[in-house]
């Protein structure tokens, strides 16, 4: 009897094992799908392309396959529309069956989609930081951080260079507030004080009555939303004669060299924060920024450093999990990544928030050509809220 037993016992672990085999073997054929929500068309359809530059050369690398199983990029137009990019995840998920998707880019988009893809369990990406609430679904990679901790360098360089009372000043919706947030919560760390916060809408143009009521302070912190209204407010600074100190936010990306050309010589000495920076020596982003100017024709930015990086990252855990792409198994060695981009080293925290470097530039000028010149770098920087 117990001989029979054991040859019982022997046959259903064999048995089970031959399932398992069998299951890895036919998730192995399968091909692994990621989704990605994009602005395609309507008013900021320039930005869709350049992050899936970003994607594709990740992808390209590895020849689409990671974990013995091929690859397919699923691409869906957000349309700069919450409404739908939910309908799109519905259908990536739904009809595509994908466990990954990468996008959308917006915020008010990120809150649209979250509840919805959480329940279904789906590893999901931001393209350019995110509201610290997704942290609580746990299926987020906030890249490269919260919308907080990315403006936090700018509060710690103002408290390094000294200064003890700073001025802010931003673009009054819900990003705004977030970037405006990291500065102050970073400064006030470091023993500063806020004495005046300045607001304005979006899509101003006229900065005349918030520069004439500015107080007494050591520096203004800043953030405006894109490159007009950065040019609009660099000008309007100078025209009105104002000489307090500026330190901005999302510098590079806000003011790039078509920018500082047409701003000229006042930009020169311009500083503040910058997450991807180009002109920054390190074999990894020198060697990347090659790859990417020969494979597309120009060269990249912070948007397709961002997609880039993102993809790796997803890339690196589908690869320890051998190819699972299920939540169970993904979502833990998502956790545990810790790689090297363009960017600098990253880690991910255990809410899923990226852990990476970030950067105060110099705008200086060699010859005809102005550029952001990379002058203290903040290593490991985190919200800090996170900390607590």
């Amino acid at each position: 009897m117990k001989k029979l037993i054991t040859l019982f016992l022997v046959v259903a672990v064999l048995a089970s094992f031959a399932v398992v085999g069998s299951a890895k073997r036919a998730r192995a054929a399968e091909t692994l799908k990621i989704g990605t929500i994009l602005n395609l068309t309507g008013p900021i359809a320039f930005i869709g392309p350049l992050f899936k530059n970003g994607i594709v050369m990740a992808l390209e690398e590895v020849n689409y396959t990671v974990g013995g199983r091929k690859i397919e990029l699923i691409p869906e137009d957000a349309a700069a529309d919450m409404n739908v990019c939910l309908e799109k995840s519905k259908k990536l998920v739904e009809r595509d069956k994908v466990n990954i998707i990468l996008g959308p880019l917006m915020g008010d988009a990120h809150m649209a989609i979250a509840p919805y893809l959480a329940g279904k369990k789906v590893v999901t990406a931001s393209f350019y930081c995110g509201d610290i609430e997704l942290a609580k679904y746990k299926n987020w990679f906030i890249y490269p951080t919260t919308l907080v901790g990315l403006t936090v360098p700018v509060g710690y360089y103002a408290a390094d260079l000294g200064y003890k009372t700073m001025i802010t000043a931003g673009t009054d919706y819900a990003g705004g507030h977030g970037f405006i947030k990291g500065i102050k919560l970073a400064f006030e760390e470091r023993g500063g004080t806020v004495v005046q916060e300045v607001w304005w809408p979006v899509g101003n143009q006229d900065f005349g009555p918030y520069l004439s009521g500015l107080k007494d302070a050591d520096c203004i912190g800043y953030f405006v939303e894109g490159p007009s209204a950065a040019q609009l407010w660099i000008s309007q600074y100078h025209q009105f004669g104002v000489k307090i100190p500026l330190l901005g936010t999302t510098m590079a990306a806000d003011m790039p060299d078509q920018i500082l050309s047409e701003l000229g010589d006042i930009c020169i000495g311009l500083k503040g924060q910058a997450l991807y920076l180009v002109t920054r020596k390190d074999p990894i982003n020198e060697k990347w920024v090659k790859a990417m100017t020969d494979r597309f024709g120009q060269t990249p930015g912070g948007l397709e450093s961002n997609s880039y990086s993102i993809t790796r990252t997803i890339l690196a855990a589908l690869q320890a999990t051998g190819g699972d792409d299920s939540y169970g198994k993904l979502w833990p060695a998502l956790q545990k990544v810790k790689i090297d981009t363009p960017q600098g080293p990253l880690e991910v925290s255990p809410e899923g928030v990226a852990i990476t470097s970030n950067y105060i530039a110099e705008v200086k000028k060699k010859g005809d050509r102005y550029y952001w010149d990379p002058i203290k770098t903040y290593e490991r920087v985190v919200d800090p809220r996170l900390k607590k």
